[in-house]
């Protein structure tokens, strides 16, 4: 069943290029749409949205006014052009902080973690889907690499490089894959080609247009890019 999504957002314009983007989703359904939060707030109650997607700076009742007056479901994606607000938005346990503009695979991501959120609601369940190691094949042999070894993990075309103390690893698989197996209390992605372990990152060095350079234990650096800046703030605080 797909995920029912309303967008909450004062910009006609962009509310067109989010809602014609959600139409490329398989698992998600546009169910309705409010120009501000009031009259979002009055939509989440007569449509029981899974999915909100809600700007911050609205006329009137800004998006976290609207959340401040909701109780317990839906999950809430900010969609937004400003970065100082992504602490406060984590604060509340908001899904993701997308920072426009934000392109399709960015979206799509957004997504999944709302969909993995949505899939482990269910009381009582008790269910261990995490990865506790890697299978991986090297020449003629299978190794076997512990999960608690990666330090962080590269995207390279169709295939993933695997870092860890005794050295990388490459892998045939996709980084989205893999980010979708590992706990993400774990791991957090820093970039659309970079996953890295929480404990393995020492520091940040600032760039350019809201861009980090992340120092990792291990002496190696990678790139902390704008799109994923603020759930990356927001899962290294947990």
């Amino acid at each position: 069943m797909a995920a029912r999504v309303l967008i909450v957002e004062d910009e006609g314009h962009a509310r067109h290029y989010l809602r014609e983007m959600l139409k490329g989703e398989p698992h998600v359904e546009v169910v309705g749409e409010s120009s501000n939060g009031v009259q979002g707030i009055q939509q989440i109650r007569e449509l029981s949205p899974d999915i909100v997607f809600v700007d911050i700076q609205m006329p009137g009742l800004d998006g976290f006014g609207m959340i401040d007056q909701i109780a317990g479901p839906p999950l809430f994606i900010f969609v937004t052009s400003y970065h100082e607000y992504a602490v406060k938005a984590f604060e509340i346990e908001a899904v993701d902080y997308l920072c426009k503009p934000f392109d399709r695979e960015r979206l799509s991501i957004s997504i999944e973690r709302a969909i993995r959120r949505l899939n482990c609601t269910v009381p009582g369940v008790i269910d261990s889907p995490w990865l506790s190691r890697l299978s991986i094949k090297d020449d003629e042999r299978i190794l076997f690499v512990p999960v608690d070894e990666i330090i962080w993990i590269e995207a390279a075309n169709k295939y993933v490089v695997v870092y860890t103390p005794a050295g990388p690893h490459i892998s045939r698989q996709t980084i989205q894959g893999l980010e979708d197996r590992l706990n993400p209390r774990e791991f957090v992605r820093t970039h659309r080609s970079t996953l890295v372990r929480k404990s393995a990152v020492r520091g940040l060095h600032p760039l350019f247009h809201g861009d980090y350079i992340v120092k990792l234990v291990n002496g190696a650096e990678v790139p902390l890019s704008r799109s994923f800046r603020g759930s990356f703030f927001r899962e290294m605080s947990r």
